[in-house]
């Protein structure tokens, strides 16, 4: 079983390399493209992702699975970012968290709470 997507071509087994290629070659056309105005960057990955299920809809589950782990892979592989990485998204402080909202509250009953208990 041969299939090709945008000039690259599939066959059973998958080849580890095709799907780094093609997803390099999917970040380099949504990088050329925020630069480009007649081009929407959502647009283009959704059609990226709508190709890539059509390819993957007739693979075996195991395959499709070893599919979009390589491809997903090589995607945060290339995300080179580093104002926005990849693991920045699990971090958090949540003592940070809850001192705001402590504040926050206290901020609240002394405006609202407090002022409409001593008026009466």
């Amino acid at each position: 079983m041969i299939t090709t997507i945008d000039g690259f071509e599939f066959s059973s087994p998958l080849n580890p390399e095709q799907v780094a290629s093609l997803a390099k070659f999917h970040r380099q056309q949504l990088n050329a493209a925020i630069y480009n105005e007649n081009q929407h960057i959502g647009n283009m990955g959704i059609g990226h992702r709508t190709k890539i299920a059509e390819l993957t809809k007739d693979f075996p589950v195991e395959e499709q699975k070893e599919f979009y782990r390589i491809y997903n892979q090589t995607l945060y592989a290339l995300a080179d970012d580093p104002l926005h990485p990849p693991h920045a998204a699990h971090q958090g402080n949540i003592m940070l968290l809850v001192l705001m909202l402590v504040i926050i509250a206290a901020v609240l009953y002394y405006i609202f709470i407090r002022h409409i208990t001593t008026s009466y």
